[in-house]
C-alpha cells in the first residue's frame, strides 16, 4: 500500500478535466492505496455519497486568497509571476508541512509552474517519486514540467509521448489518457428538455479564443434546420452570445449547468462538436460518445486517436466544409460506435493503468 498526495489547486472551485481527474483516478486508487487530495477550493461534496474509508482517502483543503485581477499581463504568464501563478505557488507552500508529516510515497502534480520547482526540490530530501500528469499538453507548459525531471511523465495521447520523448528523452514516459465514468455518461440518461427545434449540435466549451466557438456558430448556421447548444462560459461570453443570437436568432442557446447534469444536456442532442485550436486530450470527446453522440471535430493525430470511427475529422476553418460534416453526422446512423469507442476510455480502465504504474514506480526492484 502507497501513501500518495495529489495537489490540484483549482479542485473545489470547478469541475473540468483537471479536477475530475483528479477526484476520479484517487477514489478508484484508494482501494489499494491511501491518498490525499490537496485542494484550494472548498467545495468536495460528491466524494462523500461514495462508499470510501477515510482512512483510504481524504481531501484537505489549503486556504488561500481568492480575489484576483480582471487581466494578466502575458509577460508575467510565461514567467509564471501572473496572479494565479502566485496563488498556485502559495497553496504549493503552504501544503509543504502536511506533505513533510503525511511521508507520501508518491506527489502527483496538476497544476505545473512553481509547483514542480517546489516538489522536485523537497522529494530529494523526502524521497517521494514526481508524477506529472500532461493535462497542459504540448507545449510551454509541459516543456516547463519536462524540464525540471519529474520521475514519470504521464502523456495523455501518442503525439504527446513522441513530443516529450524528444523534449527529455531520460524522463520515464508512458500514455496514459482521460476517462470517462460510464456509469454517469451513457445513452440510458434522460435527455434533458430543451427550448429548441431539432437537430440539435451540442458544443461543450470554456468561452476562450482558442477554443473557436465562433467556427461552430457560422458552420450551424449554414444550416436552416439546425439548433446550437453551448454548454460553458468564459471571456469571450458576450462576443460569443452576440454572434449566436445575430446568426442563429432562437435556434441559439447557451447554459451554465452543474457537472452533473451534463449527460441529459448531451442526450438532447444528435451530434457533439468541438472546434477548437488545441486539446491536451479533450474530455468532453469521450463524454459526448458516452452518450452515444458522435463527434465532429478538428483532424489532426490526437483527436483522430480519441474519436476513431465515432464521428468525422474536419478542417473547421473551412465553414462551407465543417457545416457539411455536421449535417453529415447527425444523419448518419452510428448505431452503438461512439459508445463502444468511449467505452475504452473507462476510468475503472484508466484507473487500473495508473494502479500499474504505481506498482511497477514503487514497489519493483
Amino acid at each position: 500500500m502507497a501513501k500518495i498526495a495529489i495537489l490540484s489547486f483549482y479542485s473545489g472551485f470547478i469541475e473540468r478535466g483537471v479536477e475530475n481527474f483528479a477526484y476520479e483516478v484517487a477514489r478508484r486508487l484508494a482501494k489499494k492505496h491511501r491518498i490525499t487530495i490537496f485542494q484550494a477550493g472548498t467545495s468536495h461534496v460528491w466524494y462523500q455519497k461514495l462508499d470510501l474509508k477515510p482512512e483510504r482517502f481524504k481531501v484537505i483543503t489549503i486556504k488561500t486568497f481568492t480575489s484576483y485581477p480582471k487581466n494578466s499581463i502575458r509577460l508575467f504568464g510565461k514567467l509564471y509571476l501572473d496572479w494565479w501563478s502566485v496563488k498556485i505557488l502559495i497553496f504549493t507552500l503552504k501544503a509543504l508541512p502536511k506533505i513533510f508529516k503525511g511521508k507520501y510515497d508518491l506527489i502527483i502534480l496538476l497544476n505545473g509552474g512553481w509547483q514542480i520547482v517546489v516538489y522536485r526540490i523537497i522529494s530529494k530530501l523526502t524521497g517521494a517519486k514526481i508524477l506529472v500528469s500532461g493535462h497542459a499538453g504540448i507545449g510551454a507548459d509541459d516543456a516547463w514540467n519536462l524540464l525540471w525531471r519529474p520521475d514519470i511523465f504521464v502523456a495523455l495521447t501518442t503525439p504527446q509521448i513522441h513530443w516529450a520523448q524528444k523534449l527529455a528523452p531520460e524522463v520515464k514516459t508512458l500514455v496514459i489518457p482521460n476517462g470517462v465514468d460510464l456509469a454517469r455518461f451513457n445513452p440510458k440518461v434522460q435527455a434533458a428538455a430543451l427550448p429548441l427545434p431539432k437537430p440539435i449540435v451540442i458544443c461543450a466549451s470554456a468561452l476562450v479564443p482558442y477554443k473557436r466557438v465562433d467556427l461552430t456558430i457560422k458552420a450551424v448556421a449554414k444550416s436552416k434546420s439546425f439548433s446550437l447548444l453551448v454548454l460553458g462560459d468564459g471571456e469571450m461570453r458576450g462576443i460569443i452570445d452576440s454572434l449566436g443570437k445575430r446568426l442563429l436568432g432562437k435556434r441559439y442557446l447557451r447554459l451554465l449547468v452543474p457537472y452533473s447534469e451534463i449527460p441529459a444536456y448531451y442526450r438532447a442532442g444528435q451530434v457533439f462538436t468541438l472546434a477548437s485550436k488545441t486539446e491536451a486530450f479533450g474530455t468532453s470527446y469521450i463524454e459526448a460518445m458516452a452518450c452515444n453522440l458522435p463527434v465532429v471535430t478538428v483532424s489532426d493525430d490526437a483527436r483522430s486517436e480519441i474519436v476513431g470511427r465515432a464521428g468525422i475529422l474536419t478542417d473547421v476553418t473551412n465553414i462551407d466544409q465543417y457545416a457539411k460534416d455536421l449535417l453529415l453526422a447527425a444523419s448518419t446512423n452510428y448505431r452503438n460506435i461512439p459508445y463502444d469507442q468511449a467505452a475504452k476510455f473507462s476510468w475503472n480502465k484508466i484507473a487500473q493503468r495508473y494502479q500499474t504504474l504505481i506498482e511497477d514506480v514503487l514497489f519493483k526492484r
